[in-house]
């Protein structure tokens, strides 16, 4: 009688079968992980642009308001379609010049160039509108003038 040497077909078939599970397997971890970083970086992007927004604007709005002596918004938002995305821009006005840009996901009206900091009728805090919440909804806060509020002993 003859002994078999090497393996069987139907050996070489299961151990080519296990392998490829294995290998899909670690390509769909791979991938996995890979769009989980896309996605964790695009919300440190946007987390970064709105806490060095947020601290600019609310600086300079608590000191002078939304508004300068001329009555022109010292910040503006313009934002614009951009392939699959919005791309929006904050303008520091008074400076002229872009403050910070940033990337939302695209919603239905993503066109915007309004002025930001939209002024309470008693002048005493502005209302902060940005579009950096979740899926780029927009993100409300107040900023309370402080020259308003607490007036210099000099007036």
């Amino acid at each position: 009688m003859e002994r078999q040497l090497g393996f069987t077909l139907t050996e070489v078939m299961v151990a080519m079968a296990i392998g490829l599970v294995i290998v899909l397997g670690a390509g769909h971890l791979f991938l996995g992980t890979l769009q989980t970083h896309r996605h964790v970086d695009m919300l440190s992007r946007q987390q970064e642009a709105l806490i060095f927004a947020v601290t600019t604007m609310t600086e300079t709005l608590r000191q002078h308001g939304a508004y300068d002596a001329s009555g022109q918004a010292f910040y503006h938002l313009r934002c614009r379609q951009v392939e699959e995305a919005c791309r929006c821009t904050l303008q520091d006005m008074s400076r002229a010049q872009p403050m910070v840009n940033f990337m939302i996901p695209s919603i239905h009206s993503c066109e915007r160039d309004v002025p930001v900091g939209r002024q309470a009728a008693d002048g005493v805090d502005s209302l902060v509108t940005l579009p950096l919440g979740p899926g780029g909804r927009d993100l409300s806060f107040h900023v309370a003038h402080r020259a308003v509020l607490f007036p210099s002993s000099d007036d």
